[in-house]
């Protein structure tokens, strides 16, 4: 290594000898004079050798590294919960390592900005496929790093590989984060007709160890006492779901059946209701939660929150809470009630929510679109003010990445359809 220009009066030296070991740096010069005798000093500074990475999983494994590194707190991260685990798998599948370069590919274009749809305007996407349809065709079609390769990007459902019938292996973490990221197909599944997938013992185990390891965290502290309540909720809002759907097709269906499904729902929505309070209390003590006036905003408030994993456990803890509320609606009306209180109690939940909408323009957009998600069923509520504030919302935040449908009385309509079908109304 050649040396470096002096600096200051000062030369700087490599001391390393051999020119492939070139680890230690030393920096000489002279102090100012004191008495009969001039002094000098020498800095010296290890030079940490770079890994050699030779093969093509390394790299890509350092490059995932790199970007999560840089990403912790970001959206692509919270909403693929895991990337920290893909890195030490990538050398035992192809198909795992060509994925995870082009998604590495699209993510750091995607942070510079580049148009979306371009995205995948590069050689890594052919090699991708190609990568997927072998491991489709072949023997391990259902091992996890195929399943790893599939949640990183727009291949066929993932639904068949969540619902196989083998032991989830919850001492592997890239396993039990890419199960947990799919669960919401079981959940829709399990709507549309499929068996509950919250009665089967692997996924309600599955769901209590990530409920218990995400809320370990300090900054989860208003959530934790309750925790483990929302996965017998889930199960709850499934089972109760296919009830109201029978009872509207049938009102004359069994009063037992009626009766039962009603004293359920309510007990779920105090309780639902009193965890809603003493979060919301917890969060504001501890600097978690601000609500701001904020004039631009439909309901005249903007929730503000230290992190966006926060945010997105809250938003989803009152879209609970809506969800229960519409329910008890519902059979009120199906019993030939006005239902007028159940009605204000759901529109007061949805408004609380609504305190999110300002909050879309301040975070990435992976985070937007989640938090978009969540709001998306309460459009149901809404009269023609906030339906056309909260759509124009959510079409701002997503102008880069073009998720949404184009036409809004689309994405208004689908945003119905999906409230009714969590409600057992379709």
């Amino acid at each position: 290594m050649p040396e470096s220009p002096a600096i200051g009066g000062m030369d700087t030296q490599n001391q390393a000898g051999d020119a492939q070991q070139k680890t230690v740096m030393t920096k000489y010069g002279r102090s100012n004079k004191h008495g009969e005798e001039d002094s000098s000093f020498a800095v010296f500074r290890l030079h940490v050798p770079r890994a050699n990475l030779t093969t093509s999983a390394e790299r890509t494994g350092a490059r995932l590294v790199n970007l999560w590194e840089r990403n912790k707190t970001g959206g692509m991260v919270l909403q693929n919960s895991f990337i920290p685990h893909l890195p030490a798998r990538l050398s035992r599948s192809a198909c795992l390592r060509d994925c995870t370069a082009l998604f590495c590919s699209v993510w750091n274009e995607y942070r510079r900005g580049k148009p979306v749809e371009t995205l995948l305007d590069t050689p890594l996407y052919g090699k991708a496929l190609r990568s997927l349809q072998h491991a489709f065709q072949g023997p391990d079609v259902y091992t996890v790093e195929t399943l790893g390769a599939m949640c990183q990007g727009p291949p066929p459902s993932n639904r068949n590989r969540a619902q196989e019938e083998t032991p989830l292996n919850l001492e592997d973490d890239l396993e039990v984060a890419l199960a947990f990221e799919n669960s919401n197909l079981l959940h829709t599944a399990s709507l549309n007709g499929s068996s509950n997938y919250i009665s089967d013992e692997r996924w309600r185990e599955l769901l209590t160890k990530v409920t218990l390891d995400s809320m370990a965290e300090e900054e989860m502290q208003p959530f934790a006492d309750e925790s483990l309540y929302t996965i017998d909720l889930l199960n709850t809002l499934i089972e109760s779901a296919h009830w109201i759907s029978q009872l509207r097709a049938n009102p004359q269906e069994s009063r037992d059946l009626r009766d039962m499904t009603s004293k359920r729902l309510r007990a779920h929505s105090t309780r639902m209701e009193s965890m809603c309070l003493k979060s919301t209390t917890k969060a504001f003590n501890m600097g978690s939660l601000r609500e701001v006036p904020d004039e631009d905003s439909i309901t005249g408030f903007r929730f503000e929150t230290t992190s966006v994993k926060f945010a997105q456990v809250y938003a989803s803890m009152l879209s609970f809470q809506i969800i229960l509320s519409r329910m008890v609606y519902e059979l009120e009306v199906i019993d030939g009630n006005d239902g007028e209180d159940e009605y204000a109690a759901y529109k007061a939940g949805c408004t609380q929510l609504w305190n999110f909408v300002p909050y879309l323009s301040r975070v990435d957009t992976i985070a937007a679109l989640h938090m978009i998600g969540v709001i998306l069923p309460s459009l149901e509520a809404a009269n023609d003010m906030e339906l056309e504030y909260i759509v124009d919302e959510c079409y701002k935040a997503d102008e880069s990445s073009k998720r949404l449908p184009k036409d809004r009385e689309t994405l208004i309509a689908k945003s119905i359809l999906l409230a009714k079908s969590r409600t057992g109304r379709l």
